[in-house]
């Protein structure tokens, strides 16, 4: 199901459950009852809402953090294998071509056959092969001129980048948000929703415009932690398009011409 979808029942459903409870708790109690507590419900209300706002709005940025930095290490490991690529340029036409074959076989099995996977905390085996390739044809490679001396430290330096990227994308795709944090914030959530019924006012049509709108903010929220807390699942997930890039690149180098701007991630 559109992870928008989703949310956007659960933010529906829960805000009618909302109103339907407050207006329950009205008839049963009376507004008479209710204004009496509104002093001693009004500062124990502020109190628990200050602290799951607090709460709440930690797990949301944090959320949000993680997500960017997981694109940037994308980002960071497509660029490291695009090294990789370019500078297998000045080494022997042997070497040179394993070198490419693996970075271009790695990029599209990633985007293929992994990102599907990472979405479950998977990982494709063939994806480890290339990279294993590559360590293998880079260390094992016999400089014979200082510039292919150079060329075998940057390769080196560079395919360090790309496994320590990837092994902490992996790492990464396999956790999301905990569950006993899901536990705190939906407990936290309703018992927050559950102090406002406490307060009453004589117009039934104002307190659930009311206990609409904290309803609503209150789901909004954590839909948020839904969307961001897995970041390689769902409508806004992180995308292989660093890799898509590194095809568009790799194609046009060889080829010996310039890459297109509107055509080079689509490739």
């Amino acid at each position: 199901m559109n992870s928008f979808l989703a949310g956007g029942l659960f933010i529906v459903l829960s805000t009618i459950l909302a109103v339907v409870g407050m207006i329950v708790v009205r008839k049963k109690v009376g507004v008479q009852n209710l204004t009496e507590h509104h002093e001693v419900a009004g500062h124990l209300l502020s109190v628990i809402g200050t602290l799951y706002a607090v709460l709440l709005g930690f797990v949301v940025v944090d959320a949000m953090q993680h997500q960017q930095d997981l694109r940037v290490i994308v980002d960071n490991e497509a660029t490291h294998l695009c090294n990789i690529f370019l500078a297998a340029e000045g080494l022997p036409d042997n070497e040179r071509k394993i070198i490419r074959n693996h970075c271009r076989n790695y990029a599209q099995i990633v985007i293929d056959e992994e990102w599907p996977l990472l979405a479950k905390g998977g990982y494709s085996s063939q994806a480890f092969g290339h990279t294993w390739g590559l360590w293998k044809v880079i260390s094992t490679f016999d400089p014979k001129t200082p510039r292919e001396e150079a060329i075998h430290q940057q390769l080196i330096s560079e395919i360090c980048q790309v496994t320590e990227s990837r092994r902490t994308r992996l790492v990464n795709a396999a956790h999301g948000v905990a569950p006993v944090m899901w536990v705190v914030l939906i407990i936290g959530g309703v018992f927050t929703l559950i102090f406002t019924y406490f307060f009453a006012v004589e117009s039934l049509r104002t307190q659930v415009v009311m206990t609409t709108l904290v309803a609503l903010t209150l789901s909004l929220n954590i839909f948020l932690v839904f969307i961001f807390g897995y970041p390689f699942s769902g409508d806004v997930a992180v995308r292989p398009d660093s890799f898509r890039l590194d095809l568009g690149v790799f194609q046009h180098f060889e080829e010996g011409r310039m890459p297109e701007k509107e055509k080079i991630l689509s490739q």
